[in-house]
């Protein structure tokens, strides 16, 4: 008797562990998915495509290529991007711009699925990161004296604003995305700033082509969010918010995301033209017919929070991603003609 009621006891308790372990394994898996809503993984590719760029550039122009620089100069522009989602939609839920009846930022302190304390320690923690990361590369720079400036200033100071931006993008009223400066401060960061980091990263030095390379990336990336403002005006005016969109209103802001999208194209045939880079380069052109369907889908849908108009920023950014990376190949590709 004794034996069998001491089986028992040991199959139970079993069991409650697998239980408590199943509970455990339930929960953990619910706070992955919630950060992945959280930090906008989706929109990672913004941050990946300017930073092949610079390296494939880099490649091109010079003949050098380091994976550890890469994937380290990678991983750090994807953590000030992290850091950056999680500023925003901490200080655009504090300031009531997101609400329950908006589409901006993640959702997740919208719906209370996480707190506000939980996006401000991520917040921190990523931006940190991705600055331990810069700050290794200056160290290198310095130590190895693999470069002509000193201390590797340009990356200093290309990290330093980029970390500025991340922050003030929407930490206060009177920040860039509060005052219609939200698309040019895009534009610095994430197109023309990310694409010379990680040049500088690979090459050890900078040129002026290297700012005319990133300039198709840094229209595009623009537009993504040029398209979430056009598509969000009615939000953002009852949010007191001030865009280009809110300001110019819904035709203005219709013809200037139209601006965003075909400057990467004049872009790149005007780069090819002038030597800075070869005709592989053209393979962009390619992604033209996805770039007209997202114009015909904004100068048809007239109407204000329309369905059709809700999955345009994503679509913008699949458009970004694809552009940006046949523009890297085509880089590379001219290395051989």
């Amino acid at each position: 008797m004794t034996c069998w009621h001491d089986k028992m006891l040991k199959k139970h308790a079993g069991s409650g562990k697998r239980e408590e372990w199943f509970v455990t394994t339930m929960a953990l898996n619910q706070q992955v998915r919630n950060w992945a809503v959280a930090v906008r993984a989706y929109a990672y590719p913004a941050s990946i495509v300017p930073v092949v760029l610079g390296t494939a550039y880099a490649w091109y122009a010079t003949g050098r290529f380091d994976w550890v620089f890469f994937l380290l100069a990678l991983v750090a522009g994807m953590l000030y991007h992290t850091g950056s989602n999680l500023v925003n939609d901490y200080y655009d839920y504090r300031y009531q711009v997101d609400r329950e009846d908006t589409f901006g930022g993640s959702g997740m302190l919208v719906n209370r699925q996480m707190t506000l304390r939980q996006f401000a320690q991520g917040s921190i923690v990523t931006l940190v990161l991705g600055t331990l990361i810069g700050l290794y590369f200056l160290w290198h720079f310095h130590a190895q004296s693999t470069t002509p400036y000193p201390f590797g200033w340009p990356l200093l100071l290309i990290g330093g604003l980029g970390l500025l931006g991340a922050i003030f993008y929407t930490a206060t009223p009177s920040s860039a995305k509060y005052n219609a400066l939200g698309e040019p401060l895009v534009f610095v960061m994430m197109g023309v700033g990310m694409v010379l980091g990680a040049y500088f990263v690979q090459a050890g030095n900078l040129n002026w082509n290297v700012v005319w390379v990133s300039l198709p990336v840094g229209f595009i990336v623009a537009a993504i969010l040029q398209a979430n403002d056009t598509r969000d005006i009615v939000d953002d005016r009852a949010a007191n918010i001030k865009t280009f969109s809110t300001l110019a209103g819904p035709t203005a802001a219709r013809g200037f995301y139209t601006f965003l999208m075909v400057a990467p194209y004049l872009t790149v045939v005007a780069l090819v033209l002038s030597g800075v880079i070869r005709w592989p380069g053209l393979i962009v052109l390619i992604t033209l017919p996805l770039a007209v369907l997202l114009l015909k889908t904004f100068w048809t849908v007239r109407k204000e929070k329309a369905d059709a108009l809700f999955t345009t920023p994503d679509s913008t950014a699949k458009l970004h991603l694809v552009f940006g990376l046949l523009l890297a190949i085509g880089i590379c590709a001219g290395h051989w003609f």
